[in-house]
């Protein structure tokens, strides 16, 4: 009896690359496609920056405060002069980032920072600040904290009457 060869079609040739064309795509778009849901370390800590910023136009020391690692050298301190600051003025802020490096680790960030703080006194005086700011950002369990901001003061009450 004569062997009998099986023979593929054009047809069937064709669906085999396609499959192992699909086989070898699928994954990379998958891949591409959960990019988004890892985030941008850049934008993310520019986030937390503007954050805190928001937070203490909003008079709202917690939500600045949540973004400082506890453990950050003047913590305490921080917050006391967070404190004092926008209870005795409304603080107006803005940040432009002059420096944004690091990896999806551990950021360091530059800042202008420019606070506006005026008296909540009728016709009391303002006062203006404009400085540099440095920032590192550490992420820690998914979420980025400020681990060192300086200088410190920059954050301390106005003297207004003065």
């Amino acid at each position: 009896m004569p062997a009998i060869e099986r023979r593929r079609s054009p047809a069937c040739e064709r669906s085999t690359q396609e499959c192992v064309r699909h086989l070898v795509t699928l994954p990379i778009l998958v891949c591409v496609s959960l990019l988004p849901l890892y985030g941008d370390s850049q934008a993310d800590v520019l986030d937390v920056v503007a954050s805190m910023a928001a937070a203490l136009t909003a008079v709202n020391v917690p939500e600045f405060m949540d973004a400082i690692d506890k453990d950050m050298p003047g913590f305490d301190t921080l917050r006391d002069q967070v404190t004092a600051l926008v209870n005795q003025a409304e603080v107006t802020s803005s940040i432009e980032p002059i420096r944004n490096e690091g990896d999806d680790a551990r950021r360091t960030l530059d800042l202008d920072w420019y606070l506006e703080v005026r008296s909540l006194l009728q016709d009391g005086p303002i006062v203006r600040r404009r400085e540099v700011i440095h920032c590192e950002l550490r992420k820690q369990k998914k979420k980025w904290k400020v681990v060192s901001l300086k200088p410190l003061d920059f954050f301390a009450p106005a003297k207004l009457g003065q």
